[in-house]
């Protein structure tokens, strides 16, 4: 059963349930009116038989020898004295013809059933000087047992067809109410067929379809957002890596063809490009597992300032001039237990494409200052370098992916890629990454990591 109804529409679902619901509720109504009513039949047929007898009962008691009067026309009455004797009786003959059939030894009423037809019997015992007197009074009950059948099959009918009618009026308010929805339906099947850029239509109504057009309107936004940037992505990286592609392949035809003597500067060159290459690789692998939204993994704080020294120690040794002053400055409130919500590898990582970057900028000869303030709600890392800056209409486009200064393009530095995943893995953390920058004085990268998870603002770029 409940397979089945899986199978049917919510509309029809609505309905049959409706209909349950209302011919149980109409079928309880039908049940408890009909008994309201033969109860009241009943006792007014007994009110009645009450009244027919109380005549006789008050004669009996005022002058019990004088004559029983007669009934009055309609009344079946029966009046027997004290000797069993019957003074008067206007019963049927179907209740006088059986003597048990009337049981006068048990007052009230006696509901019989003779030759098909239906008697109320009241007996009643009036005591005399002279003994009991046995007064019994009938009524015929067919008339108020028609009355009842033809009751009953008025209810069945009447609220049969109420719950018809509440049946169709629930399909079509169902129907009315599912329809936004329908046209939810229709409009994200010609999104689909054709490719639009535009969005599910949200009604004027603040109710739960105009929630939903809503939500699905942001998590269309957001896919469309998605597949553009993967597209942009795919596009990119294919334009980054046909450069080095290219001069590892003319690298390698000369070696094949080309002048021996030149030789070992193909090779270098060759391992130039490999190892561009290399880097873009690892580059955009390290986006793609930062944009998969895999759980953070936390470090202590501790762990994390010895990250930065190793990143420092490392520029160093790859920076190799003693031009090139590269400090670490570490203040603030140091408790080396505290977590935050990032992996030392990848705080690392972080610190290397900043310091990278620094060095680059100084171009040889400069100062890079590496500073870690900690405080009670955060970590600040600040990489500051004594470079000529960046060029202003580049600092809103800096933490873009693949994208590079013209002088470094031109240099044939990077990949485009280093503050991208700086700021993925900031913003992975909950943290935020902040560029203060003063064209001819340096640049300054400050990153931020919550003590949670928590986001404390978004990717800026300042001057």
């Amino acid at each position: 059963m409940t397979r089945m109804l899986g199978r049917l529409s919510i509309r029809a679902r609505i309905t049959i349930g409706t209909l349950l619901i209302a011919a149980l509720f109409f079928t309880g109504v039908a049940i408890v009116v009909r008994q309201q009513v033969d109860g009241i039949l009943q006792n007014a047929a007994y009110d009645v038989l009450m009244s027919d007898a109380t005549p006789f009962e008050t004669a009996i008691q005022q002058e019990p020898d004088d004559p029983v009067d007669n009934p009055g026309e309609g009344q079946l009455i029966a009046v027997v004295d004290p000797t069993g004797a019957t003074r008067v009786s206007t019963l049927p003959s179907a209740l006088t013809a059986t003597p048990d059939l009337v049981d006068v030894t048990r007052p009230g009423p006696q509901h019989l059933v003779v030759d098909g037809s239906a008697y109320l019997v009241a007996v009643e015992k009036v005591t005399s000087p002279g003994g009991d007197w046995t007064i019994i009074s009938a009524r015929n009950e067919n008339a108020s047992r028609q009355v009842l059948e033809d009751l009953t099959v008025g209810l069945i009918i009447g609220l049969g067809t109420l719950t018809v009618l509440f049946g169709l009026v629930s399909w079509l308010l169902t129907g009315a109410a599912l329809r936004p929805v329908s046209h939810l339906r229709r409009s994200a099947d010609t999104i689909v067929a054709t490719s639009s850029d535009e969005l599910l239509p949200v009604g004027p109504a603040k109710d739960e379809i105009t929630y939903l057009a809503t939500t699905l309107n942001t998590l269309i936004t957001d896919l469309r957002a998605s597949a553009t940037r993967e597209r942009q992505m795919v596009s990119d990286a294919s334009h980054e890596l046909r450069t080095p592609l290219a001069v590892l392949q003319t690298q390698l035809e000369l070696l094949r063809t080309g002048d021996r003597s030149t030789l070992d500067a193909d090779l270098v060159a060759a391992g130039s490009a490999t190892l561009r290459l290399n880097q873009l690789v690892d580059s955009l692998l390290e986006l793609s597992r930062l944009d998969s939204g895999r759980a953070t993994t936390t470090a202590t704080l501790g762990e994390l300032i010895d990250e930065a020294g190793e990143a420092v120690d490392r520029a160093r040794s790859v920076a190799g001039s003693d031009r090139i002053d590269i400090d670490l400055d570490v203040t603030g409130s140091i408790d080396r237990a505290r977590t935050l919500p990032m992996a030392a590898l990848l705080y690392g990582r972080v610190l290397d494409n900043l310091v990278a970057n620094a060095v680059r900028a100084v171009d040889g000869h400069g100062r890079i200052l590496v500073t870690l303030t900690a405080t009670n709600d955060r970590l600040e890392t600040t990489v500051a370098d004594s470079g000529p800056g960046m060029q202003p209409a580049f600092v809103p486009y800096a933490f873009d992916r693949f994208t590079q200064e013209d002088r470094s393009r031109a240099a044939g530095h990077g990949s485009g890629l280093g503050l991208a995943i700086v700021a993925a893995a900031v913003s992975a953390a909950g943290g935020s990454a902040h560029l203060t920058n003063v064209p001819g004085r340096g640049l300054t990268v400050t990153v931020r990591l919550p003590n949670s998870a928590e986001t404390i603002g978004p990717l800026k770029s300042g001057h």
